[in-house]
């Protein structure tokens, strides 16, 4: 097993781990009190994504991660909070827009190469919903192939929830 493929499994159990004990500590919702009108709903928030970012993950949802806040169009630069690239190293993506935008994945930058995969305001995917055929950046399977982020409003295409 590679040191990468290794340390990405590991990641994945701790943010399972955490992600069971912030479950168990959440209080109960309580319903608002006679005659008090009911809040706004906030817009939808993607898990483990700041409200109004677009984020990717390194391995699962919860894991190393980079927030975008608009398109970007190139991923070579950017980095996850583990130090490695964002460019072809996505497992996982979650959308916490709030003007309801859809979160667009390209193959190349600039938007190039085709569509990878998108993600629905409020939603995410996770790594094990994503093809993989074990060769980064080739244009062929989804995870480890993202390269660019395009912000689109409401389209036709079939995205992740």
């Amino acid at each position: 097993m590679s040191r990468k493929l290794f340390a990405r499994l590991a990641g994945i159990t701790v943010a399972v781990a955490a992600s069971s004990v912030a479950l168990l500590a959440a209080p109960a919702s309580a319903a608002p009190a006679p005659g008090v009108d009911k809040p706004i709903p906030a817009a939808p928030k993607g898990p483990y994504c700041s409200s109004g970012y677009h984020c990717v993950f390194w391995s699962a949802l919860g894991s190393a991660s980079h927030d975008y806040f608009n398109s970007d169009v190139n991923f070579t630069d950017d980095l996850l909070t583990n130090g490695e690239v964002v460019n072809d190293n996505i497992w996982s993506a979650s959308n916490s827009s709030t003007g309801g935008y859809e979160s667009h994945y390209y193959y190349d930058i600039s938007y190039g190469g085709g569509l990878v995969f998108c993600v629905n305001p409020g939603g995410a995917v996770e790594y094990t919903e994503l093809t993989d055929d074990l060769v980064d950046g080739n244009g062929v399977a989804q995870r480890d192939e993202a390269s660019s982020l395009r912000l689109r409003g409401t389209t036709t295409i079939p995205c992740f929830n």
